[in-house]
């Protein structure tokens, strides 16, 4: 049965080539291909990996700021689980941000260069400032990571300050960040 299938194919093209030859020129000057890009067909799924990492990031700074706002108050019954919420937020924030960087290249086409830039150059303004802190916020939480790593809340109270508002400006910046995320999404995605 396949046989036959193919050998049915084949007499079609040959019966349909002669008559399709003379226009592909034609066809192909008023036509550009869309160029291919690196993981283009995984675009979707990255994109959804990238949502999924950037909720639990968001997650675990909001958590990590209501516990280390209470170190302010004297509370320090909760510094395991904030030190956790420092680890689990960290590897989330660079998987967020190494997803991102790898569906940008098809953002950047599909999205920015064919949609955005030509009828919503705001939202192409909102996505370089949502990148922006994106990176510095990649720097900060370096600098979390390693502070929370030696800090001890009941002992460090002259850097206690500078770890809550590290924390409170990372937590604002992934919100920030995710706000912009969904609404640019809302309108045009990958």
């Amino acid at each position: 049965m396949g046989l036959i299938i193919n050998w049915l194919g084949l007499l079609l093209w040959s019966a349909l080539l002669p008559a399709i030859l003379p226009a592909l020129p034609a066809l192909a000057e008023g036509m550009s291909v869309p160029p291919a890009l690196f993981l283009q067909a995984q675009g979707k799924f990255l994109l959804i990996l990238h949502a999924l990492m950037a909720v639990l990031l968001l997650g675990s700074l909001t958590h990590n700021v209501l516990i280390s706002v209470n170190y302010l108050r004297g509370k320090f019954t909760k510094i395991r689980l904030e030190k956790r919420y420092v680890k689990v937020g960290f590897v989330a924030y660079l998987l967020t941000f190494g997803l991102g960087a790898l569906i940008y290249p098809n953002y950047r086409y599909h999205v920015r260069a064919l949609y955005f830039d030509l009828k919503m150059p705001w939202a192409s303004n909102l996505f370089d400032i949502k990148e922006h802190w994106a990176g510095i916020g990649l720097a900060l939480f370096a600098a979390f990571f390693l502070l929370s790593r030696t800090i001890d809340p009941r002992t460090d109270r002259r850097m206690l300050l500078f770890y809550v508002f590290l924390s409170a400006t990372l937590a604002g910046i992934v919100w920030f960040g995710v706000i912009a995320g969904l609404l640019l999404v809302s309108y045009r995605s990958i």
